[in-house]
C-alpha cells in the first residue's frame, strides 16, 4: 500500500505545482514534467527496466538544463508534453482500434502543440503547464477515488519499481479507458483553473 501511496503522491505533487505555478517555477517544471512524462510513458511502453529509468532521468535534466540556455525549446518540450497528454486522452474516448495508434496520435499532437507553443511562448508556457500538470492531477486522483482497491491488488509488495511499473500501466491503460470521459472533463477543468490562477500570480 505504501507504493500505492508513493506513486500517487508523486504524480499528484508535481501535477499541482505545474499546473497551478508553472509559469513562475518553468525551469524546474519543465525537468520535472520531462522527467515524469518519460517516467510514466517508458513505464507503460517497455519493461520498466533501470536502464528505462536512467535515461528518464538523464532526459529530464537535459531538458531543464537546456531550457535555460533555448528557451523556446523548452517551450517546445512543454507543449510537445502536454500535446501527448492530450492525445493519450483523446485517443481514450475513440473506438478501441484507435488505441492500436496510440504513440502515433501522441506524438502528432505533442508536434503540433509543440509548435504552437514555440510561436505563442509566454501564453504556452501557462496553457501548457496547467494542462500537462492536470493531466497528472485528475488521473490519479480519480484512481485513489473510485480504484483504490485494484491499485493495491497490481501493487508488487516489496518490490517499488514493479509496482511503480504495474501502477503506472493501470492507470494509463485500463482506468484511463474506463473512464476517459470524466478524466478529460476533469482535466480541462482544472487546467482552466491553473491557467487562471497562474495569471493572476503574474500580476
Amino acid at each position: 500500500m505504501e507504493f500505492v501511496i508513493a506513486y500517487l503522491l508523486v504524480n499528484v505533487l508535481v501535477g499541482v505545482a505545474a499546473c497551478f505555478f508553472g509559469k513562475k517555477l518553468f525551469y524546474l517544471m519543465l525537468g520535472l514534467l520531462v522527467f515524469l512524462g518519460v517516467f510514466n510513458i517508458g513505464l507503460t511502453s517497455t519493461d520498466g527496466s533501470v536502464l528505462s529509468l536512467a535515461i528518464a532521468a538523464v532526459l529530464g535534466v537535459a531538458a531543464a538544463l537546456l531550457s535555460k540556455y533555448v528557451y523556446k525549446a523548452g517551450v517546445f518540450l512543454v507543449g510537445f508534453i502536454a500535446g501527448a497528454a492530450l492525445g493519450f486522452v483523446v485517443a481514450m474516448l475513440m473506438p478501441q482500434e484507435a488505441t492500436n495508434f496510440l504513440g502515433v496520435i501522441m506524438v502528432v499532437a505533442g508536434l503540433l502543440l509543440g509548435l504552437a507553443a514555440a510561436h505563442w511562448t509566454d501564453l504556452a508556457v501557462r496553457l501548457g503547464t496547467a494542462w500537462t500538470g492536470a493531466s497528472f492531477v485528475v488521473p490519479n486522483v480519480l484512481a485513489a477515488v473510485l480504484a483504490f482497491g485494484p491499485l493495491t491488488a497490481v501493487a508488487v509488495a516489496g518490490d517499488a519499481m514493479a509496482s511503480f511499473d504495474a501502477l503506472s500501466a493501470y492507470i494509463g491503460g485500463e482506468f484511463s479507458a474506463a473512464y476517459g470521459t470524466p478524466i478529460l472533463v476533469g482535466s480541462l477543468a482544472l487546467a482552466i483553473v491553473g491557467f487562471v490562477v497562474q495569471g493572476r500570480l503574474e500580476d
